[in-house]
């Protein structure tokens, strides 16, 4: 997603952008998890650059794990549920799940945020710092938005502004990295980020 792309879609609300998405891509190819609660690997389209997401995570967390996922409807795996987006389009499912979480979501769990604190913005922030993934699909996913780090630090802009009263969300929670508990990279390879993030 390219800043002239956000600007066109940065007021919908999160299940019109569903919808946006699911037009621009199209839905699932497959159901997500077998009725076994395996992952279907013909959901997939990292050779693509796109990541699969589920519809229904503003009704709960972690639709992709099936420890979690099997605590809820199954029909929520089902391929007319999944959204394709590149990593910036899903932070941006994300941040709009924390501005319009489902009236029915789960209780006791907050929908959305995990998906932009534990795991796309530590990726990103390492990404955009210079990281580069062995993982060829992952390299993919990173090609596709690696010239678009405008529309990264304007989504972390909305994101300290519109969710700041969030559960879980603190001052530091984007000033992470994904690979520094693996001895891949260091915080301190971000900081020139970090800094562009502190003053948005």
């Amino acid at each position: 997603m390219n800043m002239q792309e956000y600007n066109k879609v940065k007021n919908m609300t999160y299940l019109e952008y569903c919808d946006y998405l699911q037009e621009k891509y199209g839905i699932g190819k497959a159901d997500y998890f077998t009725k076994s609660w395996n992952k279907n690997s013909k959901v997939s389209r990292t050779k693509e650059g796109l990541l699969a997401h589920h519809k229904y995570e503003d009704h709960a967390i972690m639709l992709g794990d099936p420890n979690f996922a099997k605590n809820n409807p199954y029909e929520w795996q089902l391929a007319n549920n999944i959204v394709y987006c590149d990593y910036l389009e899903h932070l941006f499912c994300h941040i709009l799940i924390c501005e319009y979480p489902s009236d029915d979501r789960n209780l006791f769990e907050a929908v959305g945020i995990g998906g932009v604190i534990n795991y796309l913005v530590p990726e990103l922030n390492d990404m955009y710092s210079g990281w580069v993934t062995g993982q060829a699909w992952r390299a993919t996913c990173h090609q596709k938005v690696m010239n678009d780090k405008d529309v990264y630090l304007e989504l972390l802009k909305r994101f300290k502004h519109s969710c700041s009263n969030y559960p879980f969300y603190t001052d530091d929670c984007l000033f992470t990295s994904f690979n520094e508990p693996f001895g891949l990279w260091s915080r301190e390879k971000n900081k020139a980020l970090f800094k562009l993030i502190k003053n948005l």
